[in-house]
């Protein structure tokens, strides 16, 4: 069905020395439209959260879960992803290329030759922003009756998701964004402990209806083989699938109350009557006199003028906020520009976006989900 894929070792002299052993395949070949424009120059997987890339704050999760060997599944841009791994820990990280975006299962083929006779693997979507418990919990099912696991997680808006069908904490079946579905319901969060036999069952499985051959027929076609997959219910920490803008903001706004980035740091480059709290602050940040911060990110180079305040917003690398500007739920992309005067105020579901290289108007009043 789909070729097996090149594996590439980066660099062959990691190693590690993890509790269980396990090795983790991550897919991040997705080129992440849905986030545009902050992935016009970097790949969804690439972009940070509260300064950590998406990708190495998942390899340290899965290191922290026992896993020795992680190899990444890239699309054309997966130097940069690798790079972002670099001095990670004592792990093992390999690189599998899927020369055409085909879908999850073809992607998981490109990974063939690095999961070789393993019996039971991790596997993980690269655009998942979930608590360390579920790489954990998943992990230590790693012995017992079942075969393999998939998380599952519970939502109000299970339409926009893979609902799945479980009986006794088995798992029967996945309805792929039902229509006819109403109320909360378990979905596919995107995190799988699979058994070695999920590679036969990915070559048995034919194209879906959008011509791709996907990961979630894949585990349907295991269930028909026979393979019982528990359901694990992750209910006590906190999930997201950083699909979207609003997602991401949420993202980064969730991982500030974690430590220690829920400490604020004063960047040695603001004047000393800024007010920064609740927020996080990556190096050669220059924050201006009577400038306020609170429930936000700024990222390497980026600068906010004097007496603006920045709330609840990202700022990534070399973005410039004029001064007696103020943001709220507004993201602004690498090198953009929010001009003197602006007041851009978004909604935590429809934040205001300034994309890359982009400049606002002068003294602009910008609308919940307007993208300059």
């Amino acid at each position: 069905m789909a070729p097996e894929g090149r594996v590439y070792h980066y660099p062959p002299t990691w190693s590690l020395g993890g509790v269980l052993g396990l090795k983790a395949v991550v897919l991040a070949a997705g080129e992440g439209r849905r986030l545009d424009p902050l992935t016009r120059r970097r790949p969804k997987p690439l972009l940070p959260v509260a300064g950590v890339p998406l990708i190495r704050r998942i390899a340290e999760q899965l290191e922290e879960a026992g896993v020795e060997e992680i190899c990444v599944v890239t699309g054309s841009r997966g130097d940069a992803l690798l790079e972002a791994l670099r001095g990670l820990g004592r792990a093992t990280v390999s690189q599998a290329i899927q020369d055409k975006p085909l879908g999850t299962a073809h992607a998981l083929l490109a990974a063939k030759n690095f999961i070789g006779n393993e019996r039971r693997f991790l596997l993980v979507y690269g655009d998942i922003f979930v608590d360390s418990s579920a790489f954990k919990n998943l992990a230590s099912r790693l012995v017992g009756p079942h075969d393999g696991s998939i998380l599952a997680i519970l939502r109000d808006d299970p339409r926009r998701f893979g609902v799945l069908l479980e009986e006794d904490g088995v798992l029967k079946g996945i309805r792929e964004k039902p229509e006819d579905i109403s109320g909360t319901a378990l979905v596919n969060g995107g995190v799988y402990l699979l058994p070695n036999e999920i590679i036969e069952a990915a070559e048995r499985i034919e194209p879906s209806p959008r011509g791709e051959y996907e990961l979630t027929d894949a585990l349907l076609e295991l269930v028909r083989m026979g393979r019982r997959i528990s359901v694990y219910k992750h209910t006590a920490g906190y999930w997201l699938d950083i699909g979207t803008l609003a997602n991401y903001i949420e993202a980064n706004l969730l991982a500030l109350s974690e430590p220690p980035r829920a400490r604020a740091r004063r960047p040695s480059l603001a004047d000393p009557s800024a007010v920064v709290s609740e927020s996080y602050i990556d190096a050669n940040v220059r924050v201006g006199r009577g400038t306020v911060m609170k429930r936000a990110v700024a990222m390497q180079g980026s600068e906010i003028g004097d007496g603006s305040v920045v709330e609840s917003s990202v700022l990534l690398e070399g973005a410039l906020v004029e001064s007696s500007s103020r943001l709220a739920y507004t993201i602004v992309a690498e090198e953009g520009v929010v001009a003197e005067e602006s007041l851009l105020i978004g909604e935590m579901g429809r934040p205001v976006v300034v994309s890359p290289g982009s400049a606002t108007p002068p003294r602009i009043r910008a609308q919940p989900g307007d993208v300059f």
